[in-house]
């Protein structure tokens, strides 16, 4: 079996095949940690590999690690999912075992940064908050996260 690290080395088809078989499983369980729906979850992972295979000879493979590259490629797709749910905050109303600890506003700040990919600067204008306040509710969120995945 190829090293993940290698996988994007070979032929397309064959890298393709390998990413799947190095990653899928983690990316499955990354996915149904916000959908909470196996099935849902599932279908996710199919759009997000598709969306990679559509895009393989696009994506600079050197510059980060493969599963940095599965990870933007699933938020994507999930944006389109908070769409679909008609949610108005990104991502902020789905269960979650992290985001269920936040505040309401850890949680806007959060996934507006990090299922959204918006800068600290854009958020600030768009809450109309000072970038200060919007910068401290994002590092409580990540404290957050790493005080209860230490557990």
């Amino acid at each position: 079996m190829v090293k993940p690290e290698n996988a994007i080395l070979q032929t397309k088809s064959l890298s393709m095949h390998n990413l799947y078989d190095a990653y899928a499983g983690m990316l499955l369980g990354y996915i149904f940690e916000i959908v909470k729906d196996k099935a849902l979850a599932e279908e996710y992972l199919v759009k997000t590999f598709s969306a990679i295979h559509s895009n393989f000879d696009k994506i600079s493979w050197g510059e980060t690690s493969n599963w940095c590259q599965l990870q933007s490629f699933a938020k994507k797709e999930l944006i389109a999912f908070n769409k679909s749910a008609g949610l108005t905050k990104p991502a902020g109303t789905l269960p979650n075992r992290y985001l269920d600890l936040m505040s309401e506003e850890q949680k806007l700040v959060f996934c507006n940064i990090y299922y959204c990919k918006k800068t600290t600067i854009e958020l600030a204008k768009e809450l109309n908050k000072p970038e200060a306040l919007v910068k401290k509710l994002l590092k409580e969120a990540f404290a957050i996260i790493r005080d209860r995945h230490e557990d």
